[in-house]
């Protein structure tokens, strides 16, 4: 059996630390470049809604094992959270984020349009799995910096396999009558987008019969995930790497069902800012996500790694071994709006 590691927030294991100064020496021409101009920086602060706030200060404790002597911050919230700071931001012509990471491309594409984002292309975009690397911008404003499927969720003490949903209507079976969380479109971004996938796959309708459950509803898509494993709630839409790091690695009683009508695939993006207050700092720390440290650090946390020869944590399936649905970017901007407004009217919240 593979060992596991247990990362602290913002701290790394020694040998990791050990590992990234010796790769100061490795670096190429390009990445020593932005390493010196970004050390006069100081720092980067990363806008982030694509992990948790555990997750991504692990991330940053690698970049700076890394990278001594260059700063990482973290202002993690939920997606739709992030976006509106950084828009307010934006019109107040006083960027503070020098980079954004989101499960809801859609947003790129928004702030692309709006000649918000730097044009960069990372020096790792060569190693990254091609499937994914195709998932980003095709003119390099913003990259894939992970997939994390959503799937249900079900508390393994409270609900046998055989019982739990095996596809997303089973959500709105009345046995599930104040057993369900979700999140709320309005706030994850992600959520949003799977909003978006039920009302197009089963008509509204879905939202309706899901009401009569009683849902939890939560901000972040996070949210149903942590009720399931604290067993306040017996299923939920889920991300697939919290609920394997969570089974495998914490023992917590929680399983996953891949719902037969297509797990959703929301690829995260991220992109640095066109005024981003430390550039270089930013385009470092781009490349950075797609180098071996990340791709390995995601593994070992059983989410899926962007760089080509990286192999997949123990028990993790491949992408291609089940059924996956996918929302077109420009289709995720035209029909956000109209689901958010009309799950307000349907929760009441």
């Amino acid at each position: 059996m593979k060992h596991a590691i247990t990362y602290v927030a913002g701290l790394v294991p020694a040998f990791l630390l050990a590992a990234g100064l010796a790769g100061a020496a490795e670096m190429t021409a390009g990445e020593k470049q932005l390493y010196d101009a970004a050390k006069k920086e100081g720092s980067v602060t990363w806008y982030v809604s694509q992990t948790t706030t555990e997750f991504a200060d692990g991330m940053c404790g690698l970049f700076k094992a890394k990278y001594a002597g260059v700063g990482c911050n973290v202002v993690r919230a939920s997606g739709q959270v992030i976006f509106q700071r950084l828009v307010q931001e934006l019109q107040a012509k006083a960027v503070q984020g020098d980079l954004m990471s989101t499960n809801d491309d859609g947003q790129m594409l928004q702030l692309k349009e709006q000649g918000a984002l730097a044009q960069f292309a990372p020096e790792n975009l060569k190693d990254m799995v091609p499937e994914l690397r195709a998932l980003a911008d095709k003119e390099n404003y913003w990259i894939t910096s992970g997939v994390s499927p959503l799937v249900i969720a079900y508390n393994t003490k409270l609900v046998t396999e055989a019982e739990a949903p095996k596809n997303w209507t089973d959500l709105a079976d009345p046995k599930w009558k104040g057993q369900v969380a979700i999140g709320h479109p309005s706030f994850s971004g992600s959520v949003g987008l799977w909003t978006i996938l039920m009302n197009d796959l089963y008509g509204w309708d879905f939202f309706t019969k899901i009401e009569k459950n009683k849902p939890q509803i939560g901000r972040s898509v996070a949210d149903g995930h942590n009720l399931v494993a604290s067993g306040e709630r017996k299923v939920a839409l889920a991300p697939l790497p919290l609920i394997l790091s969570d089974s495998i690695l914490k023992k917590v009683p929680i399983g996953v069902i891949y719902p037969t009508d297509g797990a959703l695939l929301p690829p995260s993006a991220t992109a640095i800012m066109k005024d981003a207050p430390h550039p270089n700092a930013a385009r470092l720390f781009e490349n950075f996500l797609l180098g071996p440290e990340i791709a390995e650090y995601f593994a070992k946390d059983y989410r899926y790694p962007l760089r080509a020869g990286v192999p997949l944590a123990e028990g993790m399936r491949p992408l291609n071994s089940y059924k996956t649905k996918s929302i077109a970017t420009a289709d995720g901007i035209k029909k956000l709006p109209e689901v958010q407004e009309k799950f307000r009217d349907t929760f009441g919240i």
